[in-house]
């Protein structure tokens, strides 16, 4: 682990420790929270420092592979063992899940199924939904008396690097009373309706968690899908759910080296990219007069991300058009986008014929990668999506952080950190066929570990079946 990741795994587990009695419903808020979202800047900046550690008095995790342990022995006294329910339904819960509309009639049937959402709607794509707010009753009063309780501990730890930090105790007391809304509301709606199995997209918000935590406590199991490539990893674990279904080997290995036990894990792949193997794209004809590009050119989607090396990425974009060769579309990362801190790529854009920047949130970027002759993407989920999409992949790793990241590792040396370097390896690909051979072999390498699977609904339905012994099909 990194110095900060193995401060964060100590702070979190000591932040559960002192919060422990702090409890709704017999579940402990501080295991509700979303940990990392209470760490500002300066806080960061401290647990980055070798010396945090010994400002913390009672860490209960040491080593990734105590991680999910840790939070597993928490949850144990009040998870229930699985009820078979004939009569139950499958709840899939719309917040994050991003399966795609056609894609939910066409794998889950209504019969067995039912939506969550935040819509009354009747019904979403043809399954019965369910309103989420309906569930909800005044639970005020123990958020009051939850919150002095949690002042009152804070104020024991003034001197405390992270709870004697103001943002830090702020943000987790502003959250309880959402946090004892949202297990109030969960615990209303199964008592209520009888659900069979909870899909769930993330357990990183609080009303995702609240399912599968409620649930467990009912004896009902619960997925969560992987919600996007493994990146920060306090994004992903601990793990809240019975059972996570993720991506490929690779996420596989990856949780089981925190903790995760095996028969927890399913390769299911995810929903949102099946209709990559089942359904054809066409090119558009009228693209290079839309983004104004030169059809003599080879044009290259150029996918960016948030924190990533300025002057790196200045670097590359400007000497790889300079010779003549490419023209790039480059597509802003919707936090990019959202936040309006895009000048770094229309000031080139302004410089240059050959650079054209995708200003709308709403582009599909998988027509962009379809009508595009190769793909130069950070680390997103954007460079997978080429992958799958059988376009050539060019990574570049040019992202401030404070941990390794290696998930593109394996494409060898279709991953850099030197601009110069990666449009070596780009120029090399677009000139000789030996070189696109090479690729290809390192691609499928890739692939085997990382994404294999073609009808992730098939592999969801079989693990609910499983998990259930009832088809939901």
């Amino acid at each position: 682990m990194s110095i900060y990741l193995a401060h964060y795994w100590s702070l979190y587990s000591e932040f559960i420790k002192v919060f422990k009695d702090l409890k709704y419903k017999n579940i402990p808020l501080a295991l509700m929270t979303n940990f990392y979202q209470q760490i500002n800047d300066e806080l960061r900046s401290d647990m980055e420092q070798t010396g945090f550690g010994m400002k913390l008095n009672d860490s209960g995790i040491k080593q990734p592979e105590e991680i999910q342990p840790f939070f597993d022995k928490l949850t144990a006294p009040f998870n229930q063992p699985f009820q078979a329910n004939a009569d139950g339904k499958l709840l899939i819960n719309l917040d994050y899940t991003r399966i795609p509309g056609e894609r939910l009639s066409e794998y889950f049937s209504r019969d067995h199924t039912l939506i969550l959402s935040r819509s009354k709607a009747p019904e979403y794509f043809g399954i019965p939904n369910v309103w989420i707010g309906g569930f909800k009753s005044d639970t005020s009063p123990a958020s009051e008396e939850l919150v002095r309780r949690a002042a009152s501990i804070f104020a024991e730890y003034e001197g405390h690097p992270a709870f004697g930090n103001a943002f830090f105790a702020d943000t987790f007391m502003k959250r309880i009373p959402g946090i004892v809304e949202a297990i109030e509301t969960v615990s209303n709606l199964y008592d209520q309706i009888p659900i069979t199995t909870v899909l769930i997209g993330t357990s990183e918000d609080v009303g995702s968690r609240s399912l599968a935590v409620v649930g467990a406590m009912k004896g009902i199991p619960s997925i969560c899908l992987q919600h996007g490539i493994l990146m920060g990893e306090e994004a992903f674990i601990p793990v809240f759910s019975s059972h996570m279904g993720v991506y490929g080997e690779y996420e596989k290995s990856w949780f089981m080296a925190r903790g995760l036990e095996e028969h927890r894990i399913a390769v299911t792949g995810h929903p949102r990219y099946d209709e990559i193997f089942t359904s054809e794209r066409l090119s558009n004809d009228s693209f290079d007069e839309e983004y104004g590009l030169d059809p003599s050119k080879i044009t290259l989607l150029f996918a960016t991300g948030p924190r990533i090396d300025a002057e790196k990425t200045v670097t590359l974009i400007t000497e790889l058009v300079a010779g003549g060769e490419f023209q790039l579309i480059i597509k802003p990362h919707p936090w990019e986008l959202s936040k309006k801190l895009i000048s770094l790529y229309t000031d080139l854009e302004n410089k240059t014929k050959c650079v054209h920047v995708v200003k709308d949130r709403k582009t599909d970027v998988r027509d962009l990668i379809l009508n595009s002759d190769g793909v130069i993407s950070s680390l997103s989920t954007v460079a997978l999506e080429g992958l799958l999409m059988n376009k050539p992949v060019f990574v570049y790793h040019f992202l401030q952080a404070n941990r390794e990241y290696d998930y593109y590792n394996t494409l060898d040396r279709y991953i850099q950190n030197d601009p110069a370097a990666l449009i070596q390896t780009v120029s090399l690909y677009f000139s000789t066929g030996k070189e696109r051979l090479n690729y290809e072999d390192v691609k499928k390498k890739f692939l085997l570990q990382s994404y294999n699977v073609e009808n992730s609904g098939k592999e969801i339905t079989a693990l609910i079946s499983q998990i259930t012994r009832v088809n939901p099909e």
